[in-house]
């Protein structure tokens, strides 16, 4: 007898990455998608409303974090965490053997941690203690949050495999047609974060915002040169010499910071 389809809601503040993880989960099948959310104050309204099996859970979020967000749910639905290379929130999961996906996963990755899931709500008792323990770890339990570390690797999908970046790799990171890139010496690979979200997790001492489509990685920069109509072209220590665009409104601010 075949076991009924998990109930659950996808919980992301990108639309693109729910629209992905639907279309995955129709791939795997032997799941319901009964609500979604993109932040962690509609998830809460969600999921009060839907009472899932689990929930698909994206740890990074503008306002409120996936943590947060768990620490004020009564009852807790099973869950798997979304992330992106996230050293410390790692660490928390596997130390208490709560399943986690990292950006950008496969449908057999996803199979997996569905199947985890139904091992999870076969105990209840011991999956409640562990995800206490986690919340714990990461200083969630209270309702007040740690300190998050700045994000100095993540992940990016090459072929079949996840490559990892250091962030003082990565000379800007730029937006085109929605979609967020890393560029890199000679290279660019999409990643799952928003300008506004790696504005935030980033090293400000290090990056800095130079236009509304463009964070600039300040220690690979040699030049900054004068655009058209006060705009100006942040020149990098690459071999191709690349230019990231300055926009007039961010161009004081940035030429203060470098002591022009």
């Amino acid at each position: 007898m075949n076991a009924p389809p998990l109930r659950l809601v996808l919980v992301d503040d990108e639309p693109l990455a729910r629209a992905r993880a639907r279309r995955l989960l129709e791939q795997i099948g032997g799941a319901e998608i009964v609500g979604e959310a993109g932040s962690a104050n509609e998830a809460e309204r969600v999921i009060v409303a839907a009472k899932p099996d689990a929930i698909l859970l994206d740890i990074q979020m503008p306002g409120d974090d996936g943590f947060a967000l768990l620490a004020r749910l009564e009852p807790r639905p099973a869950v798997v965490f979304v992330t992106a290379f996230d050293q410390y929130a790692v660490r928390a999961f596997e130390a208490n053997a709560v399943d986690y996906l990292l950006k950008p996963f496969r449908a057999e990755r996803l199979a997996e941690a569905l199947a985890r899931v139904r091992t999870d709500l076969a105990k209840p008792e011991e999956l409640s203690r562990r995800l206490e323990e986690l919340l714990a770890a990461v200083g969630r339990s209270g309702g007040t949050g740690a300190v998050e570390p700045h994000l100095d690797r993540f992940t990016v999908r090459v072929g079949t495999k996840q490559l990892i970046l250091k962030s003082a790799d990565v000379l800007w990171f730029g937006a085109e047609d929605k979609l967020v890139f890393a560029a890199v010496e000679g290279d660019r690979h999409y990643v799952n974060f928003t300008l506004d979200e790696l504005e935030k997790r980033l090293d400000p001492a290090k990056f800095t915002r130079v236009h509304r489509s463009a964070i600039a990685n300040l220690d690979r920069a040699v030049a900054l040169r004068p655009g058209f109509a006060g705009t100006w072209r942040l020149q990098m220590n690459d071999a191709a010499r690349t230019e990231v665009p300055v926009s007039r409104a961010r161009a004081r601010q940035l030429r203060s910071r470098l002591g022009a």
